[in-house]
């Protein structure tokens, strides 16, 4: 049995992988980072606390004959 690998096509055959370089020092000082964690604390707070959208409908459409969550295929 073939694997899988062995029927792809090498469309790079020539590059070699190598790992990214790391920054050792940080890009964000430490003031920074605080302020900017209490920015989404703060947001994520005022999202919790308010109320979720309603769906509203651009027009005035006449109510549904029969609730679609009363259907029941299965039941004769």
């Amino acid at each position: 049995m073939t694997t899988l690998e062995n029927n792809q096509l090498n469309l790079f055959p020539d590059v070699m992988l190598t790992p990214a370089p790391r920054q050792e020092q940080l890009v964000m000082s430490h003031n920074a980072l605080v302020q900017w964690k209490s920015q989404i604390f703060d947001y994520k707070q005022k999202v919790r606390e308010s109320k979720p959208p309603q769906q509203v409908t651009l027009f005035d459409i006449a109510p549904n004959h029969c609730d679609p969550d009363q259907i029941d295929p299965l039941n004769k």
